[in-house]
């Protein structure tokens, strides 16, 4: 049950708290929240219901999950939640105040409007090849290869954004630059993981400079294409039509943040999850056989077609049970923006709170032996994926994942194209791969796996 703090006459003024997860002296569940906070809060969700506190250090968080919750991001999150707090440091320490993920109001409502056509699915099909293109051209170069997955993926997910959303060439030292930077400013103003000292260290120094320095490239580039010519529509094309509309949510510091956000955003989330595509396929040959056989299938003359590809329902059902065991999105960090009840539990403006939206995917009664990987769950007669707000890998509410869509055709595209081209071979045993939190799920840096060759 949620209501809003207007229709609350009926009942009584002092609600007892909800209950709260057992932690540390001093630390509370600091260590439980920064090791793995997803079978963390699944098993607080198991232990307390549908809301829960837990603290971590000085602060504490009151954490709503499970359907009823994300229904209620769904429909009534816009009112209740702000994600200004959440973002308030970073986006005010670099400068864009107005940016989509730190925004609430008009301003973000106005930018998920201008961006959520441009980011659909039909609107990616033209745009396909250039999605296929830098993990084609790399997977065809490769005749035997040691590769640290991690680094490899963060770097290919970066060329792919820069080339579908900018047309515009990323370089490795370009994209790890950007994950440098990116990451410390998230741990230092987002996350407080880190110290501010942190940013007179050199390299995070030259990181920024080399990130900056694109970002004015890529502003100045975009505005000096013949538009008339060029029927390209790029990602900052988009926000220069924003800021035509309504200068006030797109100043200099905004436009400058919006060249980094596709990056921001999107690299470690799907990278993330790619890095869990290829776990759970060397964990699994027959798994592994399978999904390479519907490829082979269709890949006999060049990549699938677009809807070829959309029809492979073994690569779909593998991608999304990925996302349901290793979601990205797994809880979202707002703050009350007013009071409210939830579930018979009183909510106080200015509370913070952590949205647990994928509680739901490890619940037997959504999903039938939920630790267990079966792609078979996204096909008729299951569609066990289809139960309303139970399935929420990037979150719910108005601040859904906006590219949501793009991600999904990044995880699809590099699957197809990875295991055309290449044989893969672990070269470190599966008990030593953990599951790290960057804050998004990664396979632990010591990912370590040998490509070769196909003969195809």
């Amino acid at each position: 049950m949620v209501l809003a703090m207007d229709n609350l006459e009926t009942l009584q003024t002092d609600l007892i708290k909800p209950p709260k997860a057992k932690g540390l002296p001093l630390l509370g569940n600091l260590l439980d929240l920064v090791g793995d906070p997803i079978n963390f809060l699944r098993t607080q969700h198991e232990r307390h219901g549908d809301i829960f506190h837990v603290s971590a250090l000085h602060k504490k968080y009151t954490v709503i999950a499970g359907v009823e919750a994300n229904r209620f991001m769904s429909s009534e999150g816009r009112d209740n939640f702000s994600s200004q707090e959440t973002w308030g440091d970073f986006v005010d320490k670099t400068d864009c105040p107005h940016l989509l993920i730190g925004s609430d109001g008009e301003a973000h409502s106005y930018q998920r409007k201008l961006l959520k056509p441009y980011f659909s699915k039909a609107a990616f099909k033209d745009r396909l090849p250039l999605l296929i293109e830098p993990i084609e051209s790399t997977m065809k170069a490769i005749q035997s290869e040691d590769v640290v997955i991690g680094p490899f993926l963060r770097n290919l997910i970066c060329k792919q954004i820069g080339m579908v959303l900018q047309r515009t060439a990323v370089s490795t030292e370009q994209s790890e630059a950007f994950m440098l930077a990116q990451n410390t400013y998230l741990k230092i103003y987002m996350l407080g993981k880190w110290p501010r000292i942190l940013l007179l260290n050199p390299k995070f120094i030259f990181a920024d400079i080399k990130t900056k320095r694109f970002s004015k490239q890529l502003i100045a580039s975009n505005k000096a294409r013949d538009k008339q010519q060029d029927n390209f529509v790029t990602y900052m094309d988009k926000v220069e039509e924003g800021r035509a509309e309504h200068p006030e949510w797109f100043t200099d510091g905004d436009v400058h943040g919006h060249t980094m956000l596709p990056f921001v955003g999107g690299v470690d989330p799907a990278g993330g999850t790619m890095s869990f595509v290829l776990y759970e396929l060397l964990k699994n040959p027959e798994l592994k056989q399978r999904i390479t056989r519907e490829i082979d299938a269709n890949y006999s003359e060049g990549f699938p077609s677009f809807e070829a590809m959309d029809a492979m329902e073994d690569v779909k059902g593998l991608i999304y049970e990925t996302l349901r065991l290793h979601p990205a999105g797994y809880a979202l960090s707002r703050t009350a923006a007013k009071d409210f009840v939830f579930s018979g539990y009183k909510i106080n403006k200015g509370d913070e709170m952590l949205v647990f939206g994928v509680a739901n995917h490890f619940k037997e009664e959504y999903f039938a032996k939920p630790d267990v990987f079966d792609i078979e769950r996204y096909r008729e007669p299951r569609n066990e994926h289809k139960t309303r707000h139970a399935f929420a890998p990037f979150g719910r509410g108005p601040h859904t994942c906006v590219a949501n869509k793009l991600a999904e055709l990044q995880l699809t595209v590099n699957t197809i194209v990875m295991l055309r081209h290449v044989d893969m071979e672990l070269l470190v045993p599966l008990d030593k791969l953990k599951k790290e939190f960057t804050p998004v799920p990664f396979v632990s840096e010591n990912f370590k796996v040998r490509f070769t060759a196909r003969a195809v």
